[in-house]
């Protein structure tokens, strides 16, 4: 492994301690504290979507910069503004205005920064290595994670407050200037390719790769109107201690640390398109699980939620980072751009809508004979129905490697039954798949369609 890969792994474990705070349930246990209510939660968690959308200047501001790696740095730095939070509770002058303020500062800048650093990283590791490397750098990000978020959760639930807001801030202040200088030593290639307006138009013009954009506005919007609330009822309405999520959540990065390998090598050898349908798959079963997420019933929704969870957020983390790369006909900050700023929409949408339903949810109970079902447990149903709709717009998207998960399974069953493995060959031409399937028998070669 060379400089380049080492360093920009550090830069993403460095990086982790500032999105472990503002995801998920610390945040939440943070907004809380601040008296966020269910629409605050939603309006703040529209944030990364909101500036998601000003993607679409980034590629001029790299233009004119040029420095990517510079430019990535200065963005970054604005998550130091967290400074100006761990002050508010240290003079206890505790407000939702100021938390707000703050966290759309630092997601607006990290919403930049996210769209440079991809096209940095797209110029300094090569297509060959993309599936491999980003596996292992996700796992041992996932690692992190499983350090930091304990030692958040452990530190929230047993440090009384504002004290223990005040510690995990600090901590996570010194991480990100850490993350800042872990990108000193990384190389910053001459831009390939300029994000002009005229390219734009191009980009407009690439009909799959606006497919996989508007599929990206349509995972955002379901994501995002659900994503605030799965930690809200934990906190809020089960009252579940953080420590007894954060066990949750270590199990989840556990196994997500080793399926990240093993999408990591599917995705170099069948697509990246096939993990990302096998991740959705997994994904759109967890909402379902919540329906165990009651008073009695909590731990095992906890324990189920963590396996299939793990697994699948494996698969999609791997996805969201390479599938763009393989559907742009050329690596082009304005493809970066125009990616994110579709899901930025969707997103956007997502968060607001999301929000009022939420509170609306949340007001309903139902009994089934003994068993107590909240509002929320019915709205996250409704939430993994969505995911599923999402399969078909992702599947409909061109890549140069793609294995169904049909035939994937059935490779998967040859092997089982240890019967000789069919090898499997696909190449995506003017929309359509082609499976040759070859068969040797009594020295004849027959090709069938598969």
């Amino acid at each position: 492994m060379g400089k380049n890969e080492k360093f920009l792994i550090l830069e993403g474990i460095f990086t982790n301690f500032y999105f472990i705070l503002t995801q998920g349930v610390i945040f939440t246990s943070i907004a809380l504290y601040f008296g966020f209510n269910e629409v605050l939660l939603g309006v703040t968690a529209s944030f990364p979507m909101i500036f998601q959308l000003f993607q679409i200047i980034t590629p001029a501001i790299i233009e004119k910069f040029k420095y990517r790696k510079r430019l990535l740095m200065i963005f970054n730095s604005f998550k130091l503004s967290w400074i100006i939070v761990l002050f508010s509770l240290l003079t206890g002058k505790i407000s939702p205005l100021i938390l707000i303020l703050i966290l759309a500062i630092s997601q607006a800048f990290s919403s930049f920064a996210g769209n440079t650093w991809t096209s940095l990283v797209s110029d300094v590791i090569p297509p060959e290595k993309r599936g491999n490397y980003f596996g292992l750098r996700s796992m041992l990000i996932s690692f992190s994670t499983l350090i930091i978020f304990y030692f958040y959760s452990y530190t929230i639930d047993n440090v009384s407050a504002p004290s223990n807001y005040i510690f995990v801030i600090l901590i996570t202040l010194l991480g990100t200037f850490l993350g800042i200088l872990s990108l000193i030593p990384v190389d910053d290639p001459p831009i390939k390719t300029l994000g002009t307006l005229s390219e734009l138009k191009v980009v407009f013009t690439e009909k799959n790769f606006i497919k996989l954009s508007i599929a990206n506005m349509y995972w955002n919007f379901i994501l995002l109107l659900t994503a605030p609330f799965f930690s809200y009822h934990q906190l809020k309405n089960l009252h579940i201690p953080l420590t007894y999520i954060s066990y949750a959540t270590i199990a989840m990065t556990l196994i997500s640390m080793l399926f990240y390998f093993v999408w990591g090598k599917i995705s170099d050898k069948f697509g990246n398109k096939t993990i990302m349908i096998w991740g959705i798959t997994f994904v759109s079963i967890t909402p379902f699980v919540w329906i165990l997420m009651n008073e009695q019933h909590w731990p095992y929704g906890l324990i189920l939620d963590a396996v299939i969870s793990g697994i699948g957020w494996a698969a999609i983390n791997i996805s969201m980072l390479i599938f763009p790369m393989e559907a742009a006909k050329r690596i082009s900050p304005m493809y970066f751009a125009v990616f994110g700023f579709f899901g930025g929409v969707g997103g956007l949408i997502g968060s607001f809508s999301g929000g009022y339903l939420a509170s609306y949810f949340n007001q309903l109970n139902f009994y089934i004979g003994n068993y107590h079902l909240f509002g929320l447990q019915v709205y996250f149903i409704i939430e993994g129905l969505l995911r599923f709709l999402s399969i078909p717009l992702f599947a409909s998207v061109k890549t140069k490697k793609y294995v169904s998960p049909r035939i994937f399974i059935f490779n998967i069953l040859n092997i089982i039954a240890r019967r000789p493995t069919q090898r499997i060959y696909e190449n995506a031409k003017l929309g359509n798949v082609y499976i040759l399937k070859k068969v040797s028998l009594k020295n004849q070669r027959i090709k069938r369609w598969w």
